[in-house]
């Protein structure tokens, strides 16, 4: 049966791998995959890492024990987790105004967030959250992590960058002036490498070939032009530590406020955590024909992110680009996602000296390459020329609010324009109706005179409720016996019971019997715990349409 928390079967993924049979074959093709990921992961965790603000180790560590902690317990194959460049938008505020303890505590409090939506089944919930919403806040991500690299890009003497987008652009401009041609080669250099690479069509992942480049022209280029100079990892934070991760302990942060004032910032990075992560899963079952457990790779996303801060790691989901490459260079089970987390490991231990040498303006290139793919602008267009009008305002305001406040806000947004659109689909589809020929509801019979059958059509909730009610009241005059139909009504809250009691009322007190007819058992059940029970005279309850119809002619 497997270790289960709360009925939620951890290490799902590869466990289902080890019953379907699981081969010598298998086990070096995940290693190869591992070592490929690896090398793709390292220069992009650290570029997360020095976007997010923190020291570039910080990133590797992330994806050192995010990748094997995940891979082991979640419920996705083949996806690979580690920092990702979109979490940077929320981290950066974070590191901003509560340093780097307070980043650890949100990271810690989303992962405990996380833990508790797989444990509540909210797997399947995320996949509500309407398109233009999500593509909005992903797409703002992209233009705030272009404007994030600009600095390092240009090697531009900022010290630090503004939290606000349009106050960071105005300190780029203001800095521009300082431009260096060094590191503005080495960006551009990069920057041309990733762009012209796929045109070869060669195995060989092109930004590691664009890192490869940019650091021997950063590294010669001094040489040859002495007044050049070129920012690296060396020069900026003094290089990587060649040692293993140590043990934090981060509770002098865990004081009320401070819990107070990062749960948005937590609940963000949980939403944007979620959302990779089953986006990618999802990806990935389309191209591998294989099928996630959402619920398990949220409960191993919480443990993972509850784990990393104690280590230093900064927040991590699963990376789209990684995971396809994963899959793309033939992994066959989550020891991949392992084999690159300590693969990782190793390469910190052995060779993190030569980190010192990557330029700046290289990993900022990485980072605006990232920031275009993010950006997505195919699917934004799409939208804009397909979808209604609700769904470019949508749109439209979770990009700007990304944009121009921060990635909280615009969550917050979203899920809340979310719940609106999806009441509002549902307020469509509910409504009332007269039924005036005996064909309508199936019975070949005629009515009794000053007898009329009313249908309900839709789930009766908070939102749809005044709609179906309204035409109801409108159109009761002169009637002895009201038939309400309500076979199409699924499902019932609250607000529906207390609506319907509303014009049942009323009805009441027009001398008017009311019968319900085909009464669904959740709207039923309802009723019942509401106590609207039957009143001889007032209110009955029949099963069909023909039993209705018999009570409504011994009434008249």
């Amino acid at each position: 049966m497997g270790f289960k928390l709360s009925n939620i079967p951890l290490a799902l993924a590869i466990r289902e791998v080890w019953r379907s049979g699981y081969s010598r074959r298998d086990f070096w093709a995940d290693i190869g995959a591992g070592l490929t990921v690896c090398i793709i992961a390292i220069p992009m965790t650290m570029a997360v890492a020095i976007a997010c603000g923190v020291q570039p180790e910080h990133g590797l560590y992330g994806a050192m024990i995010a990748g094997p902690l995940i891979g082991f317990l979640g419920g996705a194959r083949l996806s690979v987790s580690g920092p990702v460049a979109e979490l940077a938008v929320l981290i950066y505020p974070v590191v901003y105004q509560y340093g780097f303890g307070g980043l650890m505590l949100a990271t810690w409090m989303a992962g405990l967030m996380l833990l508790i939506m797989g444990i509540a089944k909210l797997g399947r919930v995320i996949e509500f959250i309407p398109y233009p919403v999500t593509t909005g806040f992903i797409a703002g991500t992209g233009v705030v992590i272009c404007a994030l690299q600009i600095k390092d890009f240009f090697g531009l003497d900022l010290l630090t960058q503004p939290k606000y987008f349009l106050d960071r652009l105005l300190a780029l401009v203001e800095a521009f002036p300082s431009w260096k041609l060094g590191d503005t080669t080495v960006g551009i250099t990069t920057l041309l490498v990733m762009m012209v690479w796929p045109r070869f069509k060669l195995p060989v992942p092109g930004h590691l070939v664009a890192m490869i480049i940019g650091s021997l022209v950063g590294f010669w280029l001094p040489h040859f032009f002495p007044e050049l100079s070129v920012a690296t990892i060396g020069t900026r934070y003094g290089g990587i530590p060649q040692a293993l991760p140590e043990f934090l302990s981060f509770s002098q942060n865990l004081d009320l406020e401070t819990v107070r004032s990062v749960f948005g910032s937590a609940f963000a990075i949980a939403m944007l955590c979620s959302i990779k992560a089953l986006l990618c899963a999802v990806v990935l079952d389309g191209m591998a024909g294989t099928k996630h457990n959402p619920n398990t790779e949220l409960v191993a996303h919480g443990i993972g992110n509850l784990v990393l801060p104690f280590f230093g790691g900064i927040a991590s989901t699963s990376a789209l680009s990684r995971s396809v490459a994963n899959l793309r260079v033939g992994a066959k089970s989550p020891l991949s996602s392992i084999i690159h987390g300590v693969s990782i490991l190793a390469v910190i231990l052995i060779f993190a000296p030569v980190f010192s040498y990557l330029p700046m303006a290289a990993l900022a290139a990485l980072l605006l390459m990232a920031a275009w793919n993010i950006f997505d602008v195919r699917h934004c267009l799409q939208i804009v020329r397909v979808g209604t009008r609700s769904d470019v305002v949508v749109l439209l305001i979770c990009f700007g609010l990304t944009v121009l406040l921060d990635m909280v806000i615009a969550v917050g947004v979203g899920m809340v324009l979310a719940a609106l659109l999806f009441m509002k689909q549902m307020a469509n589809i509910t409504g009332g109706r007269w039924l005036l020929e005996a064909t309508q509801w199936n019975v070949h019979e005629p009515l009794p005179d000053n007898v009329m059958v009313y249908e309900i059509s839709g789930p009766l909730f908070f939102g749809a409720t005044e709609k179906a009610m309204s035409t109801l009241r409108e159109h009761s005059a002169g009637l002895k016996v009201l038939i309400l139909q309500m076979h199409n009504v699924p499902t019932m809250d609250i607000s529906g019971v207390v609506a319907l009691k509303s014009a049942l009322e009323s009805l009441y007190n027009k001398q008017i019997f009311v019968i319900l007819s085909d009464v669904q058992k959740q709207p039923m059940d309802t009723l019942k715990r509401a106590n609207v029970m039957l009143q001889p005279g007032k209110l009955a309850i029949c099963e069909t349409m023909s039993d209705s119809i018999a009570l409504a002619k011994q009434a008249v």
